[in-house]
């Protein structure tokens, strides 16, 4: 499914209107008219409750008066909030004002303070509080009538259902304004806003319903809209597919540089992803003096012990080992736990230079290749980075903050400029490739921010390369299962007490769930 920056929907509502001469006044129609119908599934009894609708002077204003006229229609009961004076209503919300008003609906006025804290008891009455002040529209502070009803909505415990993006939230960043309505549900005109998957603003969506309000088809799934949402149905059928006769030697061969003194976890849990991933023979490079703590651990992967460090990292000296083995390989993944000594950043880099097989580069990798990115436009490979925030902030030598606030962009920016594919994991992980295409991840929960996760999403990835998937594929796919497979674990953990190695023991189940629903 495709996700709008703000731009991008009102250029879809302006050639639906100019191209497919279907007036917006439409549009406000079916959004109120779909609006109500969702409520119906949502809220059952909805008749004998009580709605509340906080309308501002835009569009998204009158949906919520369509909204109105449509409950009004049906018997229940509903009261209207305006929160701006009456001449300001333009075009088609003043239209659908007009008609709130001759048919009587109730109509409070509280378009400044005074008159807000007089009617806050009657705002308290209701049982349920619908959104409709700002819409996608909003931009910069918010004005201190909007901030103190915003503010005294989210404190009553009522559920709040907003209309296409909570007001308060940037449909484009994600950014909230000072405040923001935080809706139990997100009901979203069209296609979902690229804000809504970021943060802050994905702490304020509640669930996230994707309304059909009548825009053309070919406009919502048009291939200028470069930010993705990937579903279920999106990659279920990127899985491997074993034949009768198929061997380990057939099913993929994956080599992993990974693990260092205290970090021998992040080597196993890297390794053991990219067998439960598929893949028929993975092998692990390990410093030498690792060895038989990694044997022990792991049973399954074998395991290759290289030159090492004083400090037992992997040295350079490995370099002419690594190339011969990898030759028999179909990928690689380095980076995990594998330290920060300059040894092993020189051993990163000549490897990164010469590998002309599909490669993951995680967590220490990127450390590593930040001193010198450029060494990223000479590769021969095929290559996806992983890293989480605080590692895209190092190599681009910016701070986090700034890629926290802007994520997208300097997903894409990386992409683009290296011509690789980059995975920035986090709540709603995204996937940039060169073309500059997002991918926003659906699966996921907040339990995985634990240690060693991301190692697994790397196993995850190697296992599916070495298998034959493309790059992309196998980043989309990747990412997808990983997070399926902390889903499925939170169901028997819980957040607080998940950890990586319930993510390794789902594995097999999101792949077995995936396979069902092709």
């Amino acid at each position: 499914m495709k996700v709008a920056t703000v731009s991008q929907m009102y250029e879809i509502d302006k050639i639906t209107s100019e191209k497919y001469s279907i007036p917006s006044l439409t549009l406000m129609e079916n959004a109120g008219i779909k609006s109500l119908e969702y409520l119906h599934k949502l809220f059952s009894n909805l008749k004998f409750k009580k709605i509340a609708i906080f309308v501002g002077p835009g569009n998204n204003g009158g949906d919520g008066l369509v909204l109105a006229r449509q409950l009004l229609n049906q018997k229940i009961p509903v009261e209207v909030f305006l929160m701006f004076e009456e001449e300001k209503a333009k075009g088609i919300a003043k239209t659908n004002l007009d008609i709130v008003k001759s048919l009587n609906i109730p109509l409070i006025r509280i378009n400044f303070i005074d008159k807000f804290h007089k009617e806050k008891n009657k705002i308290a009455q209701a049982d349920i509080i619908i959104d409709a002040i700002l819409g996608i529209g909003t931009k910069g502070t918010l004005s201190n009538l909007f901030t103190e009803v915003i503010d005294y909505l989210n404190f009553l415990p009522k559920p709040k259902v907003a209309l296409d993006i909570p007001s308060g939230i940037n449909g484009d960043t994600g950014e909230v304004f000072g405040t923001s309505i935080k809706a139990n549900y997100t009901l979203t005109f069209g296609l979902p806003k690229a804000g809504m998957f970021l943060s802050p603003a994905m702490n304020y969506i509640g669930k996230l319903v994707i309304v059909d309000i009548g825009f053309p088809k070919a406009l919502l799934d048009n291939s200028k809209i470069k930010i993705n949402y990937t579903e279920e149905k999106d990659v279920s059928f990127l899985l491997p597919k074993r034949l009768k006769d198929d061997h380990k030697g057939k099913c993929g061969k994956v080599f992993l540089l990974a693990g260092s003194l205290g970090m021998t976890g992040a080597a196993a849990l890297s390794s053991q992803a990219a067998l439960l991933t598929g893949s028929g023979i993975v092998i692990l490079g390990i410093p030498e003096s690792l060895n038989s703590i990694l044997e022990i651990k792991l049973t399954e992967v074998m395991t290759q012990p290289l030159p090492e460090t004083p400090s037992a990292t992997l040295s350079s000296k490995g370099f002419p080992i690594i190339m011969d083995l990898i030759s028999k390989f179909q990928a690689m993944a380095l980076g995990p736990g594998i330290g920060r000594d300059n040894e092993t950043i020189k051993l990163v880099k000549e490897l990164v230079k010469k590998i002309s097989i599909h490669l993951v580069i995680d967590a220490d990798g990127i450390f590593a290749l930040a001193e010198e990115p450029e060494i990223l436009k000479e590769v021969k490979s095929p290559i996806v980075i992983t890293p989480h925030m605080g590692e895209l902030a190092h190599f681009l030598k910016i701070k986090i903050n700034d890629v926290s606030n802007n994520r997208i962009h300097y997903a894409q920016k990386v992409a683009k400029e290296y011509k690789i594919v980059v995975i920035l994991k986090g709540a709603h992980t995204l996937i940039a490739d060169p073309s500059g295409n997002i991918f926003i991840n659906s699966t996921g929960n907040p339990g995985m921010a634990s240690g060693g996760v991301g190692d697994v999403l790397t196993g995850i990835i190697a296992g599916l390369l070495a298998q034959g998937l493309g790059i992309l594929e196998a980043s989309k796919l990747g990412v997808y299962l990983h997070g399926l497979a902390g889903d499925l674990a939170l169901e028997e953990k819980g957040e607080l007490s998940l950890i990586a190695s319930d993510l390794l023991n789902n594995i097999p189940k999101a792949i077995n769930y995936l396979f069902s629903k092709e």
